[in-house]
């Protein structure tokens, strides 16, 4: 009776020995996963800046993986490759779609605060060349970008496309998706590198690529119109009023976060290309690496995607403005050579450096003024002593068949004598904080402004 009690006693200690030693286990399990150095996911990205801090305790505090080992060219600090969502219960049939419940991978702990744990991935087929994909968060309703687009259609059946979406057994079942061209079986978007990571003011998405032909996003800095994915860099969209200064990886005045990639058919480009548009408006950048991929992040909404099918490129651009709206066709004078410049001296320079032009036969069409012709660069004055007689000089350039253009900042100067203020304050234009009363302040060409709103 004794010798039985000791073994009952044996095997209870040897299954809580063996729980504790699985759970610990599957804890550290992201350890022996072996993930190709190509493949890692930076898990660092803000490195590069000087005010990072960057160093392998913060590494290891962002609870991401380091590597003592790594090469100057690899990542040295990346993600755990067992982060990420797992897939909850069965997808249920929505309008035109697919709704599919995700749950984040607790076994890994998350990179930042405010992690958002439960997440609707909403699948949508739009058109029979357009399809929809939504990550947002199941429990709480977050920003998103309230512009009006095209409606979907009441019945997709004959979809150019295919959703697909797997486990990986390796990964704690992590779920990935992948997005087909049905007559090519060309992979247009594709998870399964991992990187997903979705917290209140961090969200990731990482996508391989068909191709390394990589084209769009906006205004930054590259030496072609193809992005190089060989180049390990991040690429800022936050639109502002900032000089192009070629060495510098800056962001400029406008950017659509909307990419295409050119397809390729045994490593030779097949004429066909696929776009793809992130609806966000947050500060956001890019970057790529040369599995090749695609990695985005933002700091803020949700991670609403469309992937246009094309498959030529002038029908991929057709419908992406079909969805966000068509360009407004610019009037033909627009289309000539316009003469502009910042920083004529005065009148006499800017009629100098048109006269110029027109002797040497180039066709003008269209003449700038930028804040020089101004008085201490205020809206809607005139500097009286440097370009005194702008008024008749435009309609001199308007007699002979010139159309002129002139520059006005969205800011007002903050000045008690200044007219347009004043109007501005008795016709409550101004843009205020949100307690309705005080009014927001900021900074421009004549100093302290105020900023009318314009809805």
């Amino acid at each position: 009776m004794r010798s039985s009690r000791i073994v009952v006693y044996f095997l209870i200690i040897l299954i809580i020995f063996s729980s504790v030693y699985a759970h610990r286990l599957s804890k550290n399990k992201q350890l022996d996963f072996v993930i190709r150095p190509n493949e890692r996911i930076d898990c660092y990205p803000d490195s590069i800046s000087p005010f990072s801090n960057y160093s392998k305790e913060s590494c290891l505090a962002r609870n991401c993986l380091f590597d003592d080992q790594a090469n100057r060219d690899e990542i040295q600090c990346y993600l755990s490759p067992n982060y990420g969502y797992i897939l909850q219960d069965s997808p249920i049939e929505i309008e035109n779609g697919l709704r599919l419940k995700l749950k984040r991978n607790i076994e890994v702990n998350s990179m930042f605060e405010q992690v958002i744990e439960n997440v609707f991935l909403d699948v949508q087929y739009y058109t029979n060349e357009i399809i929809r994909f939504k990550f947002y968060d199941a429990d709480r309703q977050r920003y998103e970008v309230p512009i009006e687009l095209k409606s979907p259609l009441d019945k997709v059946s004959s979809q150019k496309y295919e959703f697909l979406y797997s486990k990986n057994s390796s990964r704690d079942e992590l779920f990935s998706f992948k997005i087909k061209r049905r007559n090519t079986n060309v992979v247009l978007f594709d998870t399964s590198i991992g990187g997903l990571v979705l917290n209140n003011q961090f969200l990731q998405i990482v996508t391989r690529l068909q191709s390394s032909n990589v084209y769009g996003f906006g205004e930054n800095n590259h030496d072609s119109l193809k992005h190089n994915v060989q180049q390990r860099n991040s690429w800022g969209i936050f639109n502002r009023d900032q000089g192009t200064h070629w060495d510098d990886n800056a962001n400029h005045y406008g950017s659509h976060p909307f990419y295409l990639v050119m397809e390729e058919n045994s490593n030779e480009p097949s004429g066909e290309m696929h776009g793809v548009l992130l609806l966000n408006s947050n500060a956001m950048d890019y970057s790529f690496d040369s599995h090749p991929s695609l990695t985005i992040r933002t700091i803020g909404g949700i991670l609403d995607f469309f992937v246009f099918l094309g498959p030529k490129p002038e029908q991929v651009i057709e419908q992406y403005t079909w969805l966000i709206g068509r360009s407004m066709l610019p009037p033909y004078w627009s289309l000539g050579f316009q003469l502009s410049r910042w920083e004529y001296s005065n009148l006499t320079h800017m009629k100098m450096i048109n006269q110029r032009n027109r002797q040497l036969g180039i066709p003008l069409d269209v003449q700038h003024a930028d804040i020089d012709y101004m008085d201490k660069q205020k809206d809607f004055t005139v500097d009286q002593v440097n370009y005194r007689g702008l008024k008749e000089y435009f309609q001199e350039l308007h007699q002979q068949g010139l159309r002129t253009i002139i520059i006005l900042d969205p800011g007002i100067a903050n000045s008690d004598s200044y007219q347009p203020l004043i109007d501005g304050k008795e016709n409550d234009v101004f843009i205020k904080w949100d307690d309705g009363q005080k009014i927001i302040k900021g900074v421009c060409w004549p100093g302290e402004v105020l900023f009318p709103g314009f809805n």
